[in-house]
This record gives C-alpha cells, structure tokens and sequence, in this order.
C-alpha cells in the first residue's frame, strides 16, 4: 500500500514537470515588443511601424495588398492627383484610412495617423510704409537783369569824337571822356535831370596851321566843359532795356596849343659818349584859351541792364558851339560808358 502511494506522487511530480518543460517551450524568451523597426509612411497620412520583423520585401507586398483592398472597399485612391478636397472626398478619405489600418494591423502592423503638419507661422504684420513722395526736380533760369527806377544814378563814359562841318576842315577826329549823374525825380514821370562833364581831344590839321602865322606844324584843341540836360526815357516793352533822347545847354573852353618842330644841330648824347648831331626840337610855341562858350547838344541813347544796380550804355549826340555859324566849333561824341 505505501508502494503504490509512492509511485502515484513519483508519477505526478514527472507529469508536472513535463506541463512546465512544454509551456517554456512555446513561450518566446524574449517578448516582441509593440512596434518593431522603423516606421513605413503609409498613403493618406498613415505612419506603418511592423511588429513581427518584416523584411522590406514584405512591407511593401503587404503595403500593396491592403492598399488595393482598401481601395476596392471605399472606392478612393489618395495617390489619384484628381482626388479633390471636397466634404465628399474627405468623408472616403477618412473611410479609407480606417479600411487601410485594419488590414495592416490584420497582417502584424502598427499604425497610426501622422500629425497634419503646421502651417508655418504667418509673418507678422508691418504696417506698410507710406507711398514715397515723388522728387520733384526745378530748373530755374537765373533772371535776367531788369532795368528798375532808381532816383540817383552815376555814370562814367568815353568813346570817340567825329568832328563835322567846317571843324572838319580844321581838326581831325579825336577821343573823348567824361563822366555825371542823372536824378529822376519820380518813377511815375520817365523826365529827368542830366549833368554832364567831359574832356575831347582833337588834332590841328595842315589848313588850321596855316591860319595862324608863326610856321606851326604841329598842334591840337583841347576841349573841357559840362552840358546840363534834360532826358527823356521812352516807353519799352522790355524791362531790360530803353531807349532814352536827351538835350540841353553846356559851357566848354576851347584850349590851343601850336608848335613848330625843327631839326637843329647841337650835341647829341648816347649810352657812353656825346657828340655833335641833328635832332628835332621845339623851336616855336603858341598857347591860346577861349572864354566860357555856351553851347546846345541833342542825342539819343540805348540802356541795357547788366545787374541789378548796373547798366551799359551807348549814346551820340550833335554837340554845337554858339554863334551859331560855321566857324563854330561842332561835334558828334559817340560815347559808350557804365552806369551804377
């Protein structure tokens, strides 16, 4: 009786041991962990991790297969450029998602959905800086000068003295200068006060020479005095230029002077040594001045503005001696001068 007991738990323990050999076996040593190897990208935003090991090979082969299944099942095909993104092809889409992941899982996948990627931030709004104000660029043209009204005014003058009638035959053409001032009153009346002095220069000719006795050959008239006139300004339609007439009465003198020039012998003296020659010399001189002599002129005159206080001028005038006769002393000064 005690043998057999024995043998009954002898038996037991061996089949125990025998239940627990066969569990270890079946049970792996190491458990598969829920997502093995890197994950595949899956259509319609499905991230593919596989559980088993799957080859590559295999991935993709089950990757087609329940594409193809899912597809046939939802009737949509997210690799289809066609596909629009309407509420009605966004509803197949979802449906095709579920489809897809319940055949991978089927076949030992893991799958989830891929996060939507952000759209990136949108770039801070700057107020937009105001419209540039469009470069204006002026091209001024300096003014020209302008004749204005001023009530004082000086000038300075000189030119050339054409001599006419009998004078002519007396002396030739000379030279002149001068200078005065002109004061206008008002600028509502264009009529001024003119005051002029001036200095001429004239040479005897032959015929005069021979009027006086003595044997002068040579000689000249020198002519000082002053005019005081009356000026006219008349009307212009420029501001930068005038024409003006002008007349009056003057007082001048009349100053001759004559000589007679020889060649005469005597000692002549050079750089180092002196010695007997010829050479000319005054041998006779005749000096005359005339009384104050009135005289009348009349003329004309063209004013041009050079700057705002200066002007340029041109004028002649007929200038005549009293007695009025032919022997007077008579004239035409062409003068051009600065007025300031």
């Amino acid at each position: 009786m005690i043998t057999q007991t024995c043998a009954c738990r002898f038996g037991l323990v061996i089949l125990s041991l025998a239940v627990s050999s066969a569990a270890l076996a079946q049970t792996p040593a190491n458990p598969v962990p829920e997502q093995r190897g890197p994950a595949m990208p899956g259509a319609a935003g499905l991230l593919i991790y596989p559980k088993n090991g799957q080859s590559q090979e295999q991935q993709s082969a089950d990757r087609y297969a329940c594409h193809s299944w899912a597809q046939g099942q939802t009737g949509f095909d997210p690799t289809d450029p066609n596909s629009a993104a309407s509420p009605r092809e966004a509803a197949h889409r979802s449906d095709y998602r579920r489809a897809m992941s319940a055949c991978l899982e089927a076949r030992g996948y893991s799958v989830r959905y891929a996060s939507p990627t952000a759209a990136p931030p949108a770039p801070p709004a700057y107020p937009l800086p105001p419209p540039a104000t469009p470069l204006r660029v002026e091209h001024y043209a300096a003014p020209y000068p302008e004749l204005k009204y001023h009530p004082f005014q000086v000038h300075i003058d000189g030119g050339y003295s054409v001599t006419t009638g009998t004078t002519n035959q007396n002396f030739d053409n000379g030279w002149n200068a001068g200078l005065g001032f002109t004061w206008f009153p008002t600028s509502v009346l264009p009529l001024g006060l003119r005051v002029d002095g001036s200095y001429s220069r004239f040479r005897a000719t032959d015929n005069f020479l021979n009027l006086n006795s003595g044997n002068f050959n040579v000689g000249h008239l020198n002519i000082y005095g002053g005019d005081a006139d009356l000026q006219l300004d008349l009307a212009h339609r420029s501001s930068r230029a005038k024409l003006y007439l002008f007349g009056g009465l003057g007082w001048y003198r009349e100053q001759t002077d004559l000589r007679q020039i020889s060649i005469v012998n005597g000692t002549v003296c050079g750089f180092y040594f002196c010695g007997p020659g010829y050479f000319p010399a005054v041998t006779a001189e005749q000096n005359t001045t005339s009384d104050w002599q009135k005289a009348w002129n009349a003329g004309i005159g063209l004013e041009v503005a050079l700057a705002p206080r200066a002007a340029f001028f041109i004028e002649a005038r007929y200038q005549h001696f009293l007695p009025n006769n032919n022997n007077s002393m008579q004239f035409v000064p062409i003068r051009v001068g600065l007025r300031f």
